[in-house]
């Protein structure tokens, strides 16, 4: 039975009720299914939600068909209705890396046509590759046009094209993709096939701070901080320039 997919109906939906549908040992704990859920299962570059189901707590989520399976610490009673909490904090954190990517990446293809060839939010930082190579003197200006874009908090629009309206859509993909497309779009600034979530507005991102741009292969690497995350860094980088200051002050 397919899983209904309640992170796509509404991104910021942190609690909901579902009916347990199976419920199977596994060697780490139990794979259990919903008939819905809000847990969003890893996937392009983002990771999986976290949280609890009644009293247990979810360990991973990953898809499996058409089908979200949750890796829990305990067992549930199949047929019973169970209550989900999604650990907001976390998420919401993995939404503001994954949108502000999203402005980054569709500001460096439009100013130099790169793709972007890897995507990664780590524990810190969130990693993005680019297949060309961006010049140094570049970066202020990439980043400042990002931070513009969350000003201006734009509606992000995400939906699935019919057949006949995918072939009209304009969009970043790495390679031909076969209908069903889930399109997310930032207007003004990125277009792209996505199966991740995001918030809903740019100015949701809140910041958005390049920290470094080096050679990779035959592009580059950079390392980005959004949100709470950006704020944090600024934060640490002011603490130890003050610290410096003092200690030669």
């Amino acid at each position: 039975m397919e899983t209904r997919k309640l992170y796509y109906d509404d991104p910021h939906l942190a609690k909901f009720s579902a009916t347990i549908l199976s419920c199977e040992k596994a060697e780490a704990g139990y794979y259990i299914t919903l008939d819905q859920t809000a847990f969003y299962p890893e996937g392009g570059g983002q990771a999986c939600d976290l949280g609890t189901l009644g009293d247990v707590r979810v360990l991973d989520v990953q898809e499996k068909g058409e089908q979200v399976i949750h890796r829990c610490d305990g067992m549930l009673p199949v047929g019973s209705t169970v209550n989900g909490r999604i650990d907001w904090e976390r998420r919401f954190d993995l939404m503001q890396q994954h949108t502000g990517e999203h402005i980054i990446s569709g500001i460096i293809h439009d100013m130099f046509g790169y793709a972007n060839s890897g995507f990664h939010v780590g524990k810190h930082l969130m990693e993005v590759d680019f297949d060309g190579p961006v010049p140094s003197d570049a970066i202020e200006r990439i980043e400042t046009m990002a931070n513009e874009a969350v000003w201006k908090d734009i509606p992000l629009r995400c939906w699935v094209p019919s057949p006949e309206e995918l072939p009209t859509v304009v969009y970043r993909t790495k390679r031909a993709l076969p209908w069903p497309v889930r399109i997310v779009q930032v207007p003004g600034y990125d277009s792209c096939a996505c199966c991740g979530i995001h918030t809903a507005t740019t100015g949701q991102v809140g910041l958005i701070k390049i920290v470094s741009c080096v050679k990779f292969h035959a592009g580059v690497r950079m390392e980005v901080a959004c949100g709470r995350r950006a704020m944090e860094y600024l934060q640490e980088i002011f603490r130890q320039n003050r610290l410096v200051s003092q200690t030669f002050s």
